[in-house]
């Protein structure tokens, strides 16, 4: 099996069902599909061949996909988002670039918003500047050009072929088997939310390259279902904060940690403020 595509469902089955069909719809047979849901209501008839495994309650992003990289037998692991649509000769490319490139552990696609808008999937190692110019954030998205936007998202610069890069994002991230096995399974202390950056650290420190691929494009529904509910912007903040404790510094007495955690804690803060206004709008 060239490829085991792993997909993660909660509550969203017609996003899944997209996804799974357009899989499907590229007419490429050396793949399978692992399917975990971490929903409770009963499956919808999924007219693909699946193999679907059933979690009781809501185990998180991180667990379900490992559970699913666990069952699947594929050279390469594809972890792509349920909210996610591909076309044309995704897999045939994929199969070209990890041939061509033999230090290649993890891959990463363009990715585009309905709009066909671009998405900031690739980026440098997190610190304080990536930390505080966030991808979604204001700054980001009114200078887009920006030289310090445009050094901390490569994504942003107008590649035309493979980059290497030191993170790309789970939304489509694609990991060869040997460098899973070389490192082990994605850190499920991340409820969800940072685990990609986490195994594209250690597949970069087990001497691995980490590529984004501009050439391959794949359509995303943002947030299909996390968008508007406070508990995953916690999620967000409390997964940045464990990323910091595992590798960032903390200074004497913890002090930078200390900073660290009040200014992730104010910046949650007013995001579900934010949140709530939209609300009541």
């Amino acid at each position: 099996m060239k490829f085991s595509v792993v997909l993660v469902n909660y509550n969203s089955w017609p996003y899944t069902l997209r996804c799974i069909a357009s899989l499907y719809g590229m007419r490429y047979e050396d793949f399978e599909v692992v399917l975990v849901d971490n929903d409770q209501v009963a499956v919808p008839e999924i007219p693909y061949p699946v193999r679907l495994i059933r979690n009781p309650e809501n185990v998180g992003f991180a667990r379900a996909c490992n559970q699913g990289m666990i069952a699947s037998d594929g050279e390469y692991v594809a972890l792509i988002n349920n909210d996610t649509l591909l076309e044309g000769d995704f897999f045939e490319s994929l199969e070209r670039f990890f041939d061509e490139n033999p230090r290649a552990g993890v891959a990463g696609t363009r990715v585009v918003d309905d709009g066909g808008n671009l998405q900031l999937t690739a980026r440098k190692e997190l610190g304080f500047a990536s930390g505080v110019l966030g991808r979604t954030s204001l700054l980001t998205r009114l200078f887009p050009k920006n030289p310090l936007v445009r050094r901390l998202f490569p994504a942003a610069e107008k590649l035309t072929g493979p980059t290497v890069v030191d993170w790309v994002s789970g939304t489509c991230m694609i990991v060869r088997r040997r460098a899973l096995e070389e490192i082990g399974l994605l850190d499920e202390r991340f409820f969800m939310y940072f685990e990609d950056a986490d195994l594209c650290r250690r597949v970069r420190e087990a001497g691995w390259l980490v590529y984004y691929l501009p050439q391959i494009e794949v359509l995303h529904h943002s947030a299909a279902s996390t968008y508007g509910k406070p508990r995953y912007i916690w999620y967000l903040h409390k997964s940045a904060f464990l990323y910091h404790r595992k590798y960032g510094p903390h200074g004497p007495l913890g002090l930078y940690s200390l900073l660290v955690l009040l200014g992730l804690s104010w910046r949650a803060i007013v995001k579900l403020g934010a949140l709530l206004i939209e609300k009541h709008k």
